[in-house]
């Protein structure tokens, strides 16, 4: 059967930067090789199902707990059941969206006792169950400005309420001998990249540093390395604000996920607003509501090299190659693989964003030939 090479646990309080770390998570250790597999928040489905302990019908709170402590138990049993019908060489990470011991937070200490009493269930079992558990802390904790109820329904706290259950959903996990905090000291972008950096010092990778470099290839005179093909189409969608939307779909291994970006662009550089992961249905509903004014079809094939790990795109329509490099802790000095052909580096060359290249995709790129040595 399939190995369980991880199992996360990704918490925190109300507007932490779950979703979007989830679809970063998803999307980074495919890439790698693992084959990634998402639990998602049992409050939250239940709450949208119309199970809830708030509003017209409200169950009280203590059932509501137990409930969802017996109803994520046995979605991630039904998830590692599912690992052992896989083939033998699939490598899997499970990712849960809270794990059982966030419901601690919404009740006493002694009620949450009691809900274990009646499971029959210790607290050290269930911290035991995960190999890590990393903790977003609430955007209403540093990052005011930033907090927001437009992105759950589920969600209805507001900033002060939300810095309580953080502190709570913290101490729930208090324990754990592998618990990540992950603070708002930084950026977002940062915020997510340390998110990655622990799951990769979990697994054993090596871990990339911030900067990346970025080399145009010559296609017909390099060898493809030979991996697992990612397709990738973007769309970018008419500025109706000052946002700019983008959807992504990528195909591998016969598997399409769909993915929504907004960012806001000034002077060439951009910053992510929402970077989400998004069903197939909505999908299609918004990009048939809006007009393209671009688009853009890449091959992408993921490899790693004297401990350095690549990403080669291949654009449609084009003997040009991008290859991305993730200068690692491990190995500052790049050394770039002489299968490929490398013409010359364009990391901070605008003209090779993949926005850039979508808006003028027949328009022929001047580039020059540097050495490799």
């Amino acid at each position: 059967m399939a190995e369980i090479v991880g199992k996360i646990v990704l918490t925190g309080g109300p507007c932490a930067g779950k979703t979007t770390a989830l679809a970063r998570i998803e999307e980074d250790l495919q890439e790698k090789g693992y084959y990634v597999l998402i639990v998602s928040e049992s409050a939250t489905e239940l709450i949208k199902g119309g199970i809830k302990p708030f509003g017209d019908n409200a169950i009280k709170m203590f059932d509501f707990q137990k409930l969802i402590v017996e109803y994520q138990l046995n979605k991630e049993k039904t998830y590692e059941e599912a690992i052992k019908l896989l083939p033998n060489d699939k490598k899997c990470i499970i990712v849960y969206d809270r794990g059982v011991m966030d419901n601690k937070a919404y009740v006493s200490d002694s009620e949450f006792a009691d809900i274990l009493k009646q499971l029959d269930l210790n607290q050290l079992y269930l911290l035991d169950r995960y190999d890590m558990v990393i903790h977003l802390v609430t955007a209403a904790d540093g990052k005011e400005e930033y907090y927001t109820l437009s992105n759950n329904q589920a969600r209805t706290e507001t900033v002060e309420q939300a810095k309580q259950m953080d502190k709570k959903s913290l101490k729930a996990w208090t324990g754990h001998n592998n618990l990540v905090i992950i603070d708002n000291r930084t950026d977002f972008e940062d915020k997510m990249k340390n998110v990655l950096d622990s799951i990769h010092n979990l697994l054993g990778n090596p871990i990339p540093l911030k900067r990346q470099k970025i080399y145009a290839i010559d296609i017909n005179n390099s060898l493809i390395p030979d991996c697992d093909e990612i397709k990738l189409e973007y769309f970018y969608l008419e500025n109706r604000d000052k946002y700019e939307r983008r959807l992504k779909k990528r195909t591998q291994n016969n598997q399409t996920t769909y993915y929504l970006t907004v960012q806001s662009r000034n002077k060439g550089l951009s910053k992510i607003v929402t970077d989400k992961k998004i069903t197939a249905k909505e999908f299609e509903r918004l990009l048939s509501s809006q007009n393209v004014k671009a688009t853009l079809k890449k091959s992408r094939y993921c490899f790693s090299k004297n401990k350095q790990y690549f990403k080669l795109d291949i654009l449609s329509e084009s003997n040009i190659g991008l290859l991305q490099v993730d200068v690692t802790q491990d190995n500052s000095k790049i050394i770039l693989p002489k299968e490929l052909k490398v013409l010359e580096e364009v990391t901070d060359d605008i003209n090779y964003q993949s926005y850039n290249i979508a808006l003028r995709k027949n328009q022929k790129v001047k580039v020059k030939t540097i050495s490799t040595n």
